[in-house]
């Protein structure tokens, strides 16, 4: 019986995902996330002896406290509750249940933070940190002015092919969340110093960025080369891969471009993603206004 149970588990898990993949294209990351919350709570279901049938929302309140316990990251109940609701949802639309009592559950607001980016002039520090009389120093500079000129994820960089930069167009080929490919225009420092790169290179590989053996980089390799650059300049702020991601939103902003462009750049599906930008550009004009204004 105990075996049925589970294989059934697995089995609706494993619908689900799929469900998933094809109807929301799902990242990996997502895929995965998704999978160990809805397990995790079989097996809290499983040490209470109830099965999924039999949960109401008094069961589910006492999940999400015991969560709590274990984490006080409010992005991972959040995640949490979006993974159960959208399972339950499918039991539901599957006929395995008749209603979801996830619809009773509410989830907490996500908090929200103004993402850290560097100023223009910092910018230029970092652009400039690397030595590009050799191949190194012209990759990570390339590194640099793509993360800038277009406003890249890390995977998104990591992921490029050489074949995806088209010097004609002044374009990239980005494969982004899901699987998703979109057309990011870059600027005319990033296709020159990434052409300069490509030309001193002697190896065979498709890869855009690559180390000494050859091998495309990894996101941990890139977020340490940034964190050196940083010491090597004197910028103490913590500026991760994203943080330059910030700084082309943010810049691209402050300079007067409009909120749907910078979205369809970023590739974000819903625009309220990108309107964290317009909040610093809000916070920056206010100070400047508190400065300035004589009846501030």
């Amino acid at each position: 019986m105990e075996y049925k149970k589970s294989k059934a588990q697995n089995e609706n898990i494993e619908n689900y995902i799929k469900f998933l993949k094809i109807q929301k294209n799902i990242s990996n990351n997502t895929e995965l996330a998704y999978r160990r919350d809805i397990k995790q709570f079989y097996d809290f279901l499983s040490h209470k002896e109830i099965g999924i049938k039999d949960t109401d929302k008094y069961i589910l309140r006492d999940y999400l406290v015991n969560i709590l316990n274990i984490s006080k990251k409010k992005t991972t109940i959040i995640r949490k509750i979006v993974a159960l609701r959208g399972f339950y949802k499918f039991l539901v639309k599957c006929k395995i249940l008749k209603t979801s009592p996830m619809e009773l559950i509410s989830a907490p607001k996500k908090e929200s933070h103004l993402p850290d980016f560097l100023t223009i002039d910092e910018t230029k520090l970092l652009l400039s940190a690397p030595d590009i009389k050799n191949i190194l120093g012209l990759r990570d500079r390339a590194i640099f002015e793509l993360f800038y000129s277009s406003g890249l994820r890390i995977s998104e960089l990591t992921g490029l092919n050489s074949e995806d930069v088209d010097f004609f167009s002044g374009v990239l080929k980005v494969t982004g969340k899901g699987s998703k490919q979109r057309l990011v225009p870059v600027g005319d420092a990033a296709l020159d110093i990434i052409r300069k790169y490509i030309k001193s290179r002697k190896d065979n590989s498709s890869a855009l960025f690559i180390d000494y053996r050859q091998q495309r980089l990894s996101a941990r390799w890139i977020q340490k080369m940034i964190k050196k650059y940083l010491r090597k300049i004197g910028i103490t702020k913590k500026i991760t891969p994203h943080s330059l991601r910030h700084t082309f939103a943010t810049h691209l902003l402050d300079a007067g471009c409009d909120i749907r462009s910078v979205q369809e750049m970023l590739g974000h599906k819903n625009i309220v993603t990108t309107q964290i930008y317009t909040h610093i550009t809000a916070t920056k004009m206010k100070k400047v206004y508190d400065k300035v204004h004589p009846r501030a």
